[in-house]
Order: C-alpha cells, then sequence, then structure tokens
C-alpha cells in the first residue's frame, strides 16, 4: 500500500492510494490529509480482517441468495428440504429484505423481520424455518467477505407452546380400510397398522417383505418439482417392521395377485403400473374419502403414521421398541409421543401416592442437630421419625412396624413433611 502524487496536465495535485485485495486497486483524493486518512482505515482494516471490497456495499439480499442458491441445489440436502428452503426464501424472506442491502442490516432489523412474521399470522416452524434460511444467506455473505459478521448470531426465536399430535381412532381406520378401494387397501392397512411415513411405502419393494412377516424399510419416495425421486429414509439408516398378523395377510394376497415376480417390483403402484405420486394420490383418493367419512381437517395420510404411534403406546409397548418401530431416536420419539403414555403417567401418579401414605399430618420435624453430634461421639445409634424426630435406638429393640425409618450412618437425612 502506498500513497503518490499525480500533477496533472493543467497543474493540479491529486494523491493517489494504491492498494491491493487481492487484486490491485487505487482511489483518488484531492487532498493528502484524505488520503492518509483512507490510507490508515484501509490498512487498519487488513491488519484486523476487518477489510470488506467497496464494491461488494450495494449487494442486496436477493443478490446474496442467488449467488448462495446453487450450492444448495448441488449439495446432499433431501429435496424436500430444498423446496422448503425454496418455498422459505420465495414467500418470507425475499419480500420484505430482498432489496436490502447486506452490508446495511443490522441486529434490529432481524428483530423487526421477525416480528413482522409473527404479526402475519405464520406458525413457529415457518418463522424458524425462514430464519434458517436467512442465516445460510448472511453466513455465505460473511465467508465472501461482503460482511463482517451474520447479524442473526445470537438473536433467541421465542418458542412456541408444545401441542399433541392428533390421531384417528381404530374405529376411524378401519372405516377407512372398508370404504376405501379394494387396490389401495392395504397401502391404508401398512401405513395405519406398520407406522411407515407415505414415502416409506411407496418405495417398498417384493423384496422388503420376508418369510417372517417383516419388511425391510431403507428407501424413501419423495416428489421433486414434479419429479420422483427415490432416496435413503429421513435418518440414513435401515430398520425392520414386524407387520401384524391381520394386515400381512392381507398384504402377502396383494403382493402375489397385483405386484410382479420381479423382486425390486414395488409393492404399491397405480392400478395401471405406475409409481404413486403421493400428493395425487392424497387428491384423487384420500381427500374424497376423508370428506365422506367426515374426518377432521388436520387428518392427512401422515396422521396415519402418528395414529400408529398412538397405537402403539396404547398397548404398551416399550418407549425404545416403538421409537425402532417407527424410525425416530427414543428422545426424539419420547418428547413427540409422550402424551401417548398414559399408563405410565397412571404409574408415576400411583407411586407419589404410595409414597405419600407414609406423610405423616404433623409439621416438619426439628432435629437437635447439637445432641446428634454429641450422641455420635458417644458412639450411640440414632434414628429419625416423621412423628418424634430423631431419638436414640439404644434403649430397646426397633419397633416392627416402624418401618419407615432412616438409619444415620454418617450425617443425618432429614425428610420434611409438606
Amino acid at each position: 500500500m502506498s500513497i503518490h502524487r499525480r500533477v496533472a496536465k493543467s497543474g493540479g495535485t491529486t494523491w493517489v492510494v494504491r492498494y491491493r485485495d487481492p487484486i490491485p486497486r487505487e482511489r483518488t483524493f484531492d487532498r493528502k490529509a484524505d488520503a492518509e486518512r483512507f490510507e490508515r482505515s484501509v490498512r487498519h482494516q487488513l491488519d484486523t480482517d476487518q477489510y470488506l471490497d467497496p464494491e461488494s456495499a450495494r449487494i442486496t439480499v436477493r443478490d446474496g441468495a442467488e449467488r448462495w442458491w446453487p450450492t444448495v441445489e448441488q449439495s446432499e440436502r433431501a429435496p424436500s428440504t430444498i423446496s422448503g428452503y425454496e418455498s422459505a426464501l420465495r414467500l418470507q424472506v425475499l419480500p420484505h429484505l430482498g432489496d436490502r442491502r447486506l452490508r446495511m442490516l443490522r441486529r434490529i432489523d432481524m428483530e423487526e423481520w421477525l416480528s413482522v412474521l409473527r404479526a402475519a399470522g405464520y406458525s413457529n416452524s415457518t418463522i424458524h424455518a425462514a430464519r434458517t434460511v436467512l442465516g445460510m444467506v448472511l453466513t455465505s455473505a460473511t465467508d465472501a467477505r461482503i460482511i463482517t459478521g451474520n447479524p442473526l448470531t445470537g438473536l433467541r426465536q421465542p418458542k412456541g407452546s408444545s401441542r399433541t399430535r392428533n390421531t384417528l381412532t381404530v374405529e376411524q381406520v378401519e372405516a377407512l380400510a372398508a370404504a376405501v378401494d379394494p387396490w389401495w387397501r392395504p397401502f391404508l392397512l401398512v401405513l395405519a397398522y406398520c407406522g411407515l411415513r407415505p414415502g416409506e411405502a411407496l418405495a417398498l419393494r417384493r423384496k422388503h417383505l420376508d418369510d417372517l412377516g417383516q419388511l425391510t424399510v431403507e428407501r424413501g419416495m419423495t416428489e421433486h418439482r414434479g419429479v420422483l425421486l427415490e432416496r435413503d429414509t429421513k435418518t440414513h439408516r435401515f430398520r425392520v417392521v414386524e407387520v401384524p398378523a391381520s394386515v400381512l395377510a392381507e398384504l402377502r394376497t396383494h403382493v402375489e395377485l397385483r405386484v410382479g415376480s420381479d423382486p425390486n417390483a414395488l409393492v404399491f403402484t397405480t392400478p395401471f403400473g405406475d409409481p404413486v405420486r403421493l400428493s395425487s394420490w392424497r387428491h384423487r383418493v384420500w381427500d374424497p374419502l376423508a370428506a365422506e367419512l367426515g374426518l377432521p381437517g388436520w387428518a392427512t395420510p401422515y396422521v396415519l403414521r402418528h395414529t400408529a404411534a398412538s397405537l402403539l403406546a396404547q398397548s404398551g409397548v416399550p418407549v425404545t421398541a416403538a421409537a425402532v418401530s417407527l424410525g425416530h431416536d427414543p428422545a426424539i420419539f419420547l418428547r413427540t409421543y409422550a402424551h401417548l403414555y398414559p399408563g405410565d403417567l397412571g404409574a408415576v401418579a400411583d407411586a407419589m401416592d404410595a409414597a405419600s401414605s407414609v406423610r405423616a399430618p404433623s409439621s416438619v420435624a426439628r432435629v437437635d442437630f447439637a445432641g446428634m453430634a454429641r450422641r455420635r461421639r458417644q458412639g450411640m445409634a440414632l434414628t429419625c421419625t416423621f412423628e418424634s424426630g430423631c431419638r436414640d435406638l439404644n434403649p430397646g429393640p426397633l419397633d416392627p412396624q416402624s418401618s419407615a425409618l432412616t438409619k444415620l450412618r454418617h450425617s443425618p437425612r432429614v425428610v420434611a413433611a409438606p
């Protein structure tokens, strides 16, 4: 970096600051003091790794998103994830911030944007998705040295209230199975009683049903921009699902009569033998059927998976086994379906009742710590009850009815009565 004096033919003098970032650049000033001030500023920014290309000051959020988007499409993200990003960018991000310059965005701008989305009635999940997408655009701009930092960093989003999962009853599932076209009955039963995701069921092949009545789930079918794609499951792990006997009989009949002999033949297809598009199946089969039976508006094909989780819980299946069957991590399964285990909650209540049955109506026991210390030095045993506090054990044998007594070995353990 250097400052040069330039004399024009007219006799005027200007001062030129030359530097690299990394290509050669220069800037001209009429006064030497201004040139020196700019030179010090640039040198400081270079030394502290805060230098930004002046030409990038005009880049907007829309420009940054267009530059970042090809990296998303070329990534290994699931098609549904890419579609979600595209939707959030198009509907929640660009209409509000698309024309704003990246370098002019501040934390208060982010807070105002999130407030606008909340005021517009968007759900917490939609706002979270939009925040995630914008955060990735800003992170890309930071890495490209367009901005010095991400204004979304450290900005907390209020957590929404938790909600339970809606499920259908067994009677509603059986009504669906009875009313649906026989071609689709096995597909519906597999969703409701095996707990597969709709895309996983549509990707099942003849080889995935073994002689033991088990389904191997290793792929999922999804639709992205009108194209059907078959990819790994959501968790990128295969699992084995036990098919109930009543469902297995109908599934085997379906496979023998309607599925080709090729091990790779799809189990569930259209009557014309084409792969099933879930969006089309919902529009042509599910929605009219749900309307005919008067099902609630939230009853979508995916609700059958929640229904399967509900049946597993009501049947007392352990959390770990149910999570494996549904392809969930046990922690996620418990967070999502804990409310479906009323028996466990009842056991908790019974345990608390049993614990409270030994509770005495008297006030909190008072403990003579000084006397206890003196007796401990004398080698005398102590005990503590709710009725009488702490007393010596030496005078007589232990009362067989005082089973709630606690022996104090090294330090007193006092339980306070509420």
